[in-house]
């Protein structure tokens, strides 16, 4: 309300721009907070080939996740605690079909089938297929998600069924991201823009892949190399590397799993099991953004170089004052949004 009542107030563009900008960034954190209570879900995201796949399968301890560059639907893949089974959802269809499997593989051959049985067109009406497993990483609620890649996809339509697909899937269902990054390549334009457009505001975390023989010094360079790109809310970044985790794994190599960075990356998606793990997050997001708007509005000059007379429009700077007195976020917040007198 304060943001965006006093986005109309001003007369000045500049201002106007800014304030319109941190009032959409508002509304992405008032989305967060409304699913907080109810599905989370934490959805991996990165460009075709990065190792997304792998990476989840290391991480749920179980090759469920297929390799998207094999036959399968353009559609995300949800991974939620149950019975070993797999449920498709249409775009226009009331019934979802739904099959009992008796392993990994026959997850995946069902998952193959919906692509294969349908075709091109008709697999890109699956709005999302849901994997349900008995988990550990699943057991409290937590919902994780495999997305199509975007970028260097098969073929111009599949291009466009996988990025249509998932542009959708991360605007309607996805409560956070974790961006998956190869570290060769490191992050390109194109990334950084589809991640300024469809994700930015929910992602609160890059997973680079591919640094298996990397040491502490070539990670600190990857990370003071991209941080820029970022502005002031700079993400956290995991060194991780799928592969060796997958295979540490599979042979029960505890040693070789720190060694590939899975536990840590774990842990950090546990604390999201928990609303109050998930409130922190956006807690810290929203005073972040607070803080960067009071040193551009104290920073701010018009064009006869005077600063702005009032940054908030009265009466809702009255309420703002008004509402909520002795809560300890408000109470954060006072002293970024109060005017330098």
């Amino acid at each position: 309300m304060l943001v965006q009542e006093s986005a109309r107030y001003h007369t000045d563009a500049d201002v106007r721009s800014i304030l319109d900008e941190a009032g959409r960034t508002l509304v992405s954190f008032h989305r967060r907070l409304q699913i907080v209570a109810d599905r989370y879900i934490v959805a991996v995201v990165g460009m075709t080939n990065v190792g997304k796949s792998t990476l989840l399968n290391a991480l749920l301890g179980s090759e469920l996740a297929p390799r998207r560059n094999g036959p399968c639907t353009a559609a995300p893949i949800e991974f939620m605690f149950g019975e070993l089974r797999v449920t498709a959802h249409y775009r226009r269809r009331l019934s979802r079909p739904s099959w009992n499997c008796s392993d990994s593989g026959a997850v995946h051959e069902r998952l193959a089938s919906l692509a294969d049985d349908s075709g091109d067109a008709a697999s890109s009406e699956i709005r999302k297929v849901v994997v349900e497993a008995p988990l550990s990483l699943l057991s409290n609620g937590l919902i994780v998600a495999d997305t199509p890649g975007f970028g260097a996809a098969q073929s111009a339509d599949a291009e466009s069924s996988h990025e249509r697909s998932l542009k959708e899937y991360l605007n309607d269902d996805v409560s956070q991201v974790f961006w998956i990054v190869l570290a060769d390549q490191g992050i390109g334009k194109r990334e950084m823009h589809f991640h300024n457009a469809f994700f930015g505001q929910v992602c609160d975390d890059v997973v680079v892949t591919g640094c298996e023989d990397w040491e502490g010094d070539d990670r600190e360079r990857f990370r003071r190399r991209f941080c820029s790109h970022f502005g002031n809310r700079i993400p956290r970044f995991h060194f991780v590397s799928g592969l060796q985790g997958l295979r540490a794994r599979k042979s029960n190599d505890l040693e070789g799993l720190e060694s590939a960075g899975v536990p840590l990356l774990e842990s950090r998606i546990r604390e999201l099991v928990e609303s109050k793990g998930r409130l922190v997050a956006i807690q810290s997001a929203v005073v972040e953004l607070a803080t960067d708007l009071r040193a551009w509005l104290c920073d701010y000059r018009d064009s006869r170089r005077q600063r702005l007379a009032r940054w908030w429009r009265p009466d809702s700077w009255s309420r703002w004052k008004a509402c909520l007195p002795h809560n300890p976020m408000k109470l954060r917040l006072n002293g970024a949004l109060t005017e330098i007198e």
